[in-house]
Parts: C-alpha cells; sequence; structure tokens
C-alpha cells in the first residue's frame, strides 16, 4: 500500500460503507459470493487496522461516525458487522492514544453495556439469524407482494405484531440472480396509501412474485 492510502485507510473504508448503505440504499448485492466476499473483507479488514494501527488517521472521527450510523443504515447483518468491527478495533488500538479516543470508548462500552438487551433485541428485529437477508426486504408479506408492468414492485410490509401495514410502489431492477450464487437488485421503496396500493393493483399487470418465480 502507498503510505496515503495506509494513513487515510479507515477513512476511505468508512466513505465506501456510506456510500453503500446509505446513498446506494436501494441498490441490493447477495448470494453465496457476497456472504464470502463480506466475510473475507471483514477479516482482511482487521488485520490491516491492526498492523498498521500507528498509522491509520482520524480514529476518533471514524469511531463517532460508525457509532451513528452503523446500526441504523446498514443493509444487512454482514454490512452491520463490518461496521461494528470497524468500531470496536480501531477503539482498541486507539484507546491509549489519545483522551479523546479513550473518552468516547468509555461512553460507548457503556452504552453497550446499558442497552445490551435492546441492542439485541433490535438486530434480530432487522436482520433475523441470517447473515442473507436484506433490511427492508424480510418485512414483506410474500401473499401481497407484486411485480408489475414496467419495472414496478408492489407490496405490504411490516415490523411484525406491534407493527401496522404499510404499503410501497416502488421501482424494481433485477441485474443479476444466479440461483443463490449472487444477486444484484434495485429496489425502491416509496410508501404509499391502502387505497393507492388497491388501486394500482386494479389499474396495472401484476403477478404475485411466487407465481412469477414459480414459472422461472
Amino acid at each position: 500500500m502507498k503510505k496515503n492510502i495506509i494513513d487515510y485507510y479507515a477513512f476511505i473504508m468508512m466513505i465506501l460503507f456510506i456510500i453503500y448503505n446509505i446513498v446506494l440504499k436501494d441498490l441490493k448485492i447477495g448470494g453465496l459470493l457476497y456472504q464470502i466476499f463480506m466475510i473475507t473483507l471483514i477479516v482482511l479488514n482487521i488485520t490491516i487496522l491492526i498492523k498498521f494501527r500507528k498509522r491509520i488517521k482520524f480514529k476518533g472521527l471514524i469511531i463517532v461516525v460508525y457509532f451513528f450510523i452503523w446500526s441504523i443504515f446498514s443493509k444487512n447483518a454482514l454490512q452491520f458487522l463490518f461496521g461494528l468491527s470497524n468500531m470496536i478495533i480501531l477503539i482498541a488500538i486507539g484507546f491509549m492514544e489519545n483522551n479523546f479516543i479513550k473518552n468516547i470508548s468509555i461512553l460507548i462500552t457503556l452504552f453497550f453495556v446499558a442497552f445490551s438487551m435492546p441492542l439485541l433485541f433490535a438486530y434480530l428485529f432487522a436482520y433475523g439469524t441470517g447473515i442473507s437477508e436484506e433490511k427492508g426486504r424480510n418485512d414483506i408479506h410474500d401473499d401481497m407482494h407484486y411485480f408489475c408492468e414496467n419495472n414496478y414492485e408492489v407490496y405490504c410490509y411490516s415490523g411484525g405484531a406491534f407493527d401496522s401495514f404499510h404499503y410501497s410502489i416502488g421501482k424494481h431492477y433485477e441485474s443479476l440472480d444466479i440461483d443463490g450464487i449472487i444477486f444484484i437488485s434495485y429496489n425502491e421503496r416509496n410508501e404509499v396509501s391502502q387505497e393507492e396500493y388497491n388501486n394500482y393493483l386494479k389499474t396495472h399487470k401484476c403477478k404475485l412474485v411466487g407465481d412469477v418465480n414459480g414459472s422461472k
């Protein structure tokens, strides 16, 4: 690695995390190849951070940014683990460097200790117990999920027993789908009223997603 890339490595990775999880929030990538890539990236990223710990810049800033965005905006469990691992490793390698990192590290540790159970429930609620579920896709009701003409996707979704039904009419583009090995798609969630949802289904050609997939 060139010196400037090493110095700003953690900052660059944080920017890429923000771009993929926030700027490109509707882009979905998954499948076995994606899982292997992310697990390899997480291990490699930890190794680089530890190896070049004395040269990594902006540790304190990066820790704070990850703390505020990692749990809210991570698309899936692997992105969640990537953000969390960055924060933990940067805390560990930067704890003795200055008082700012030491203070925020103590505050973050206390936060995790105090809210460990709510955080666990929030994680399970958002991502389930697997690593393949995409947040914003695992809450869709299969029997109310349609693909429609002109690349539109129409569905009902809810967060569970304590959440009401919500409805979405948004664009859907499938760029690549190789039987669980890798998929790339664009899924836009655009919340609408139940009346708009019903009217759209009545006035457009739509098929249940199960029927579409079953016909492949």
